[in-house]
Protein backbone atom coordinates (compact mmCIF):
# COMPACT_ATOMS: atom_id res chain seq x y z
CA UNK A 1 0.00 0.00 0.00
CA UNK A 2 0.95 3.69 -0.74
CA UNK A 3 2.12 6.11 2.16
CA UNK A 4 -0.03 8.65 2.05
CA UNK A 5 0.95 12.09 1.10
CA UNK A 6 0.82 15.27 2.88
CA UNK A 7 -2.54 16.93 3.37
CA UNK A 8 -2.63 20.65 2.40
CA UNK A 9 -4.30 23.35 4.34
CA UNK A 10 -6.99 24.14 2.21
CA UNK A 11 -8.19 20.31 2.17
CA UNK A 12 -7.55 19.90 6.05
CA UNK A 13 -9.91 23.02 6.37
CA UNK A 14 -12.14 21.62 3.53
CA UNK A 15 -12.79 18.60 5.03
CA UNK A 16 -14.01 20.37 8.35
CA UNK A 17 -16.03 22.54 6.47
CA UNK A 18 -17.58 20.05 3.91
CA UNK A 19 -18.19 17.14 6.89
CA UNK A 20 -21.50 18.81 8.19
CA UNK A 21 -23.13 20.19 4.85
CA UNK A 22 -22.45 15.98 3.78
CA UNK A 23 -24.22 14.44 6.69
CA UNK A 24 -26.91 16.27 5.95
CA UNK A 25 -27.48 15.12 2.33
CA UNK A 26 -26.73 11.83 3.37
CA UNK A 27 -29.12 11.85 5.80
CA UNK A 28 -31.84 13.59 3.15
CA UNK A 29 -30.58 10.87 0.70
CA UNK A 30 -31.13 8.01 2.93
CA UNK A 31 -34.66 9.00 3.88
CA UNK A 32 -35.52 9.21 0.11
CA UNK A 33 -34.17 5.82 0.28
CA UNK A 34 -36.19 4.78 3.57
CA UNK A 35 -39.26 5.38 1.75
CA UNK A 36 -38.74 4.33 -1.52
CA UNK A 37 -38.57 1.17 0.44
CA UNK A 38 -41.15 1.71 2.10
CA UNK A 39 -43.31 2.10 -1.24
CA UNK A 40 -41.90 -1.48 -2.15
CA UNK A 41 -43.06 -3.62 1.16
CA UNK A 42 -45.96 -1.31 2.45
CA UNK A 43 -47.61 1.08 -0.21
CA UNK A 44 -47.66 -0.97 -3.08
CA UNK A 45 -45.89 -4.06 -1.90
CA UNK A 46 -44.12 -6.70 -4.42
CA UNK A 47 -45.97 -10.07 -4.17
CA UNK A 48 -44.02 -13.16 -4.13
CA UNK A 49 -42.94 -15.31 -7.67
CA UNK A 50 -42.76 -11.87 -10.31
CA UNK A 51 -39.68 -13.20 -11.37
CA UNK A 52 -38.42 -16.62 -13.21
CA UNK A 53 -36.81 -19.08 -11.14
CA UNK A 54 -34.06 -18.94 -14.06
CA UNK A 55 -33.97 -15.19 -14.54
CA UNK A 56 -30.55 -13.30 -14.25
CA UNK A 57 -30.85 -11.96 -10.64
CA UNK A 58 -31.51 -15.59 -9.46
CA UNK A 59 -28.05 -17.09 -11.41
CA UNK A 60 -26.12 -14.26 -11.71
CA UNK A 61 -25.41 -15.52 -15.53
CA UNK A 62 -25.02 -13.26 -18.84
CA UNK A 63 -28.18 -14.38 -20.91
CA UNK A 64 -26.29 -13.87 -23.84
CA UNK A 65 -22.88 -16.31 -23.08
CA UNK A 66 -23.93 -17.96 -19.60
CA UNK A 67 -20.84 -16.55 -17.64
CA UNK A 68 -21.09 -14.99 -14.16
CA UNK A 69 -21.48 -11.55 -14.99
CA UNK A 70 -19.87 -9.71 -11.25
CA UNK A 71 -16.42 -10.42 -12.17
CA UNK A 72 -17.01 -8.62 -15.30
CA UNK A 73 -18.71 -5.61 -13.26
CA UNK A 74 -15.44 -4.96 -11.28
CA UNK A 75 -14.49 -1.55 -12.34
CA UNK A 76 -11.24 -1.28 -9.81
CA UNK A 77 -9.23 -3.45 -8.10
CA UNK A 78 -6.07 -3.03 -5.88
CA UNK A 79 -3.01 -5.28 -6.27
CA UNK A 80 -3.25 -8.08 -3.97
CA UNK A 81 -1.53 -9.28 -1.04
CA UNK A 82 -0.17 -13.05 -1.99
CA UNK A 83 -1.05 -14.04 1.78
CA UNK A 84 -4.36 -12.19 2.39
CA UNK A 85 -6.68 -15.14 1.05
CA UNK A 86 -6.65 -17.83 -1.21
CA UNK A 87 -9.23 -16.57 -3.06
CA UNK A 88 -9.31 -14.69 -6.55
CA UNK A 89 -10.86 -11.53 -6.76
CA UNK A 90 -13.47 -13.31 -9.47
CA UNK A 91 -14.17 -16.12 -7.14
CA UNK A 92 -14.67 -13.11 -3.81
CA UNK A 93 -17.22 -11.57 -5.89
CA UNK A 94 -18.88 -14.79 -7.22
CA UNK A 95 -19.48 -15.91 -4.01
CA UNK A 96 -20.47 -12.24 -2.60
CA UNK A 97 -23.24 -12.44 -5.78
CA UNK A 98 -24.14 -16.13 -5.33
CA UNK A 99 -25.26 -15.01 -1.64
CA UNK A 100 -27.22 -11.93 -2.30
CA UNK A 101 -29.15 -14.14 -5.04
CA UNK A 102 -30.20 -16.07 -2.70
CA UNK A 103 -32.10 -13.70 -1.17
CA UNK A 104 -33.72 -12.77 -4.31
CA UNK A 105 -34.36 -16.56 -4.42
CA UNK A 106 -36.62 -16.67 -1.31
CA UNK A 107 -39.41 -14.13 -3.07
CA UNK A 108 -39.28 -16.64 -6.45
CA UNK A 109 -41.82 -19.35 -5.17
CA UNK A 110 -45.47 -18.77 -5.75
CA UNK A 111 -47.32 -19.53 -3.45
CA UNK A 112 -44.94 -18.00 -0.87
CA UNK A 113 -42.55 -18.60 1.40
CA UNK A 114 -44.53 -17.32 4.79
CA UNK A 115 -42.22 -14.53 6.69
CA UNK A 116 -40.28 -16.12 9.61
CA UNK A 117 -37.40 -18.16 10.16
CA UNK A 118 -36.77 -19.30 5.94
CA UNK A 119 -37.80 -15.71 4.47
CA UNK A 120 -37.02 -12.79 7.11
CA UNK A 121 -36.94 -10.17 4.67
CA UNK A 122 -40.06 -8.49 3.14
CA UNK A 123 -40.24 -9.69 -0.64
CA UNK A 124 -39.31 -6.07 -1.82
CA UNK A 125 -36.09 -6.16 -0.46
CA UNK A 126 -35.51 -9.15 -1.19
CA UNK A 127 -35.82 -8.13 -4.96
CA UNK A 128 -33.91 -4.87 -4.18
CA UNK A 129 -30.42 -7.39 -3.62
CA UNK A 130 -31.00 -8.57 -7.06
CA UNK A 131 -30.58 -4.64 -8.80
CA UNK A 132 -27.51 -4.17 -5.75
CA UNK A 133 -25.86 -8.07 -6.96
CA UNK A 134 -26.16 -8.10 -10.44
CA UNK A 135 -25.88 -4.38 -11.57
CA UNK A 136 -23.89 -2.58 -9.79
CA UNK A 137 -19.92 -1.32 -9.97
CA UNK A 138 -17.52 -3.44 -7.94
CA UNK A 139 -14.26 -1.88 -6.45
CA UNK A 140 -11.75 -4.52 -4.70
CA UNK A 141 -9.36 -3.63 -1.98
CA UNK A 142 -7.51 -5.49 0.52
CA UNK A 143 -8.40 -3.64 3.73
CA UNK A 144 -10.28 -1.03 4.80
CA UNK A 145 -6.64 1.39 5.57
CA UNK A 146 -6.11 1.11 1.61
CA UNK A 147 -10.12 1.74 0.89
CA UNK A 148 -9.18 4.89 2.95
CA UNK A 149 -6.74 6.12 1.33
CA UNK A 150 -8.05 6.11 -2.23
CA UNK A 151 -11.65 7.82 -0.88
CA UNK A 152 -9.19 10.86 0.91
CA UNK A 153 -8.17 11.33 -3.02
CA UNK A 154 -10.71 13.80 -4.67
CA UNK A 155 -9.83 12.80 -7.86
CA UNK A 156 -10.93 9.07 -6.82
CA UNK A 157 -14.25 10.65 -5.23
CA UNK A 158 -14.91 12.66 -8.48
CA UNK A 159 -14.88 8.83 -10.51
CA UNK A 160 -17.39 7.76 -7.44
CA UNK A 161 -19.41 10.23 -8.31
CA UNK A 162 -19.10 10.13 -12.23
CA UNK A 163 -19.69 6.49 -12.43
CA UNK A 164 -23.44 6.77 -10.00
CA UNK A 165 -24.31 9.73 -12.47
CA UNK A 166 -23.97 8.26 -16.13
CA UNK A 167 -23.98 4.46 -15.22
CA UNK A 168 -26.90 4.45 -12.63
CA UNK A 169 -26.03 1.90 -11.00
CA UNK A 170 -25.01 0.94 -6.91
CA UNK A 171 -21.78 0.68 -5.77
CA UNK A 172 -20.21 -2.14 -4.00
CA UNK A 173 -16.65 -2.54 -2.06
CA UNK A 174 -15.71 -5.70 -1.38
CA UNK A 175 -12.99 -6.42 0.68
CA UNK A 176 -10.21 -9.64 0.60
CA UNK A 177 -9.12 -9.78 4.43
CA UNK A 178 -11.85 -11.23 6.30
CA UNK A 179 -9.93 -10.91 9.45
CA UNK A 180 -10.71 -7.64 9.91
CA UNK A 181 -11.51 -5.62 13.03
CA UNK A 182 -15.24 -4.47 13.43
CA UNK A 183 -14.60 -1.47 15.39
CA UNK A 184 -12.45 -0.37 12.24
CA UNK A 185 -15.44 -1.42 10.08
CA UNK A 186 -18.02 0.75 11.89
CA UNK A 187 -15.23 3.84 11.42
CA UNK A 188 -14.79 3.04 7.65
CA UNK A 189 -18.26 3.25 7.28
CA UNK A 190 -18.69 6.30 8.88
CA UNK A 191 -15.78 7.99 7.29
CA UNK A 192 -17.38 6.94 3.89
CA UNK A 193 -20.92 8.33 5.07
CA UNK A 194 -18.48 11.89 5.94
CA UNK A 195 -17.01 12.16 2.49
CA UNK A 196 -19.90 11.02 0.20
CA UNK A 197 -23.40 12.36 -0.08
CA UNK A 198 -24.87 8.45 0.12
CA UNK A 199 -25.46 6.00 2.67
CA UNK A 200 -23.01 3.32 3.28
CA UNK A 201 -24.53 -0.15 4.57
CA UNK A 202 -21.36 -2.39 6.65
CA UNK A 203 -21.90 -5.95 5.89
CA UNK A 204 -19.63 -8.68 6.44
CA UNK A 205 -18.80 -12.85 7.77
CA UNK A 206 -18.15 -11.11 11.71
CA UNK A 207 -20.63 -10.04 14.11
CA UNK A 208 -22.90 -7.21 12.57
CA UNK A 209 -21.72 -3.75 12.21
CA UNK A 210 -24.32 -0.82 12.76
CA UNK A 211 -26.99 -1.70 10.26
CA UNK A 212 -24.86 -4.23 8.59
CA UNK A 213 -25.92 -8.17 7.60
CA UNK A 214 -23.66 -11.13 7.17
CA UNK A 215 -21.91 -11.24 3.94
CA UNK A 216 -19.23 -14.01 2.72
CA UNK A 217 -16.29 -11.12 2.79
CA UNK A 218 -16.47 -7.94 4.13
CA UNK A 219 -18.78 -5.86 1.89
CA UNK A 220 -20.17 -1.88 1.79
CA UNK A 221 -22.93 -1.11 -0.10
CA UNK A 222 -22.70 2.66 -0.87
CA UNK A 223 -26.13 2.90 -1.59
CA UNK A 224 -26.45 5.54 -4.41
CA UNK A 225 -30.51 4.89 -4.94
CA UNK A 226 -30.24 3.59 -8.30
CA UNK A 227 -31.81 0.17 -6.99
CA UNK A 228 -34.86 1.71 -7.55
CA UNK A 229 -34.44 2.03 -11.39
CA UNK A 230 -34.45 -1.70 -11.81
CA UNK A 231 -36.20 -3.13 -8.78
CA UNK A 232 -39.48 -0.86 -9.31
CA UNK A 233 -39.81 -2.39 -12.80
CA UNK A 234 -40.02 -5.63 -11.19
CA UNK A 235 -44.14 -5.51 -11.19
CA UNK A 236 -44.15 -5.41 -14.62
CA UNK A 237 -43.16 -8.50 -16.66
CA UNK A 238 -42.64 -6.88 -20.13
CA UNK A 239 -39.83 -5.13 -18.47
CA UNK A 240 -38.02 -7.97 -16.68
CA UNK A 241 -35.13 -8.09 -19.53
CA UNK A 242 -34.57 -4.63 -19.08
CA UNK A 243 -33.47 -4.79 -15.27
CA UNK A 244 -30.98 -7.19 -16.85
CA UNK A 245 -28.20 -4.76 -17.65
CA UNK A 246 -24.62 -5.80 -19.85
CA UNK A 247 -21.79 -5.98 -18.03
CA UNK A 248 -20.47 -2.42 -17.45
CA UNK A 249 -17.92 -1.68 -20.54
CA UNK A 250 -14.24 -2.13 -19.18
CA UNK A 251 -11.53 0.46 -19.01
CA UNK A 252 -13.98 3.43 -19.05
CA UNK A 253 -13.56 3.94 -15.22
CA UNK A 254 -10.65 4.70 -13.01
CA UNK A 255 -8.07 5.00 -15.18
CA UNK A 256 -5.35 6.43 -13.10
CA UNK A 257 -2.71 3.96 -11.41
CA UNK A 258 -1.76 6.66 -9.03
CA UNK A 259 -4.64 7.27 -6.69
CA UNK A 260 -3.23 8.31 -2.90
CA UNK A 261 -5.22 10.10 -0.77
CA UNK A 262 -3.67 11.73 3.20
CA UNK A 263 -4.59 9.47 5.47
CA UNK A 264 -5.61 5.38 6.31
CA UNK A 265 -7.42 6.02 8.81
CA UNK A 266 -10.91 7.55 10.23
CA UNK A 267 -10.92 11.30 11.95
CA UNK A 268 -12.72 11.90 15.40
CA UNK A 269 -16.26 13.91 13.17
CA UNK A 270 -16.10 10.12 11.58
CA UNK A 271 -15.98 7.96 14.40
CA UNK A 272 -18.37 10.11 16.28
CA UNK A 273 -20.77 8.83 13.66
CA UNK A 274 -19.87 5.43 13.75
CA UNK A 275 -20.07 5.43 17.77
CA UNK A 276 -23.63 7.49 17.52
CA UNK A 277 -24.99 5.14 15.59
CA UNK A 278 -23.72 1.79 17.26
CA UNK A 279 -25.24 3.33 19.89
CA UNK A 280 -28.93 4.07 18.16
CA UNK A 281 -28.40 0.23 17.41
CA UNK A 282 -28.21 -0.96 20.54
CA UNK A 283 -30.91 1.28 22.09
CA UNK A 284 -33.21 -0.18 19.85
CA UNK A 285 -33.14 -3.46 21.70
CA UNK A 286 -34.67 -6.60 20.72
CA UNK A 287 -35.58 -4.84 17.48
CA UNK A 288 -31.31 -4.56 16.61
CA UNK A 289 -30.78 -3.64 13.48
CA UNK A 290 -33.32 -4.93 11.23
CA UNK A 291 -34.49 -1.84 10.41
CA UNK A 292 -37.69 -2.78 8.17
CA UNK A 293 -38.61 -5.56 10.55
CA UNK A 294 -39.73 -6.09 13.75
CA UNK A 295 -37.28 -8.72 15.00
CA UNK A 296 -39.36 -8.87 18.20
CA UNK A 297 -42.47 -10.42 15.52
CA UNK A 298 -39.89 -12.67 14.28
CA UNK A 299 -37.98 -14.11 17.27
CA UNK A 300 -41.98 -15.29 18.22
CA UNK A 301 -41.97 -16.90 14.91
CA UNK A 302 -38.77 -18.74 15.77
CA UNK A 303 -40.20 -20.23 18.57
CA UNK A 304 -43.60 -21.29 17.11
CA UNK A 305 -41.81 -23.16 14.39
CA UNK A 306 -39.32 -24.95 17.09
CA UNK A 307 -42.10 -25.76 19.66
CA UNK A 308 -44.03 -27.00 16.61
CA UNK A 309 -41.04 -28.96 15.46
CA UNK A 310 -40.73 -30.40 19.06
CA UNK A 311 -43.88 -31.89 19.57
CA UNK A 312 -43.60 -33.68 16.62
CA UNK A 313 -40.65 -35.37 18.18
Amino acid sequence: MKTPRKETLTEFLGYYLNVLPTWLRMSAHNSAGIFGVIKIIKLRPLKAGLIPVDHAWITGLRPDTGTHVWPENIIYQTPRNADTTQDSDEVIVTKVGHFLAAMVRKSIPDPEIPWGPKRRMPHGINYLHGAIHYNSGLLIFENFAEAILHFTDKRFRAEIRRFAREEKREILLVFRDRDYDCTEFGYLAGFLRSVLPWFSNSNGPKRRVMWGNPSPYAVVNIITGNWKIDTYKVRYPSKLQEIVRPPIKPRQWFQSTDYCGTRTTARWPEKLLARFTERRVKMRGERENLFFVDRRKLLKKYTAEERAADSHV
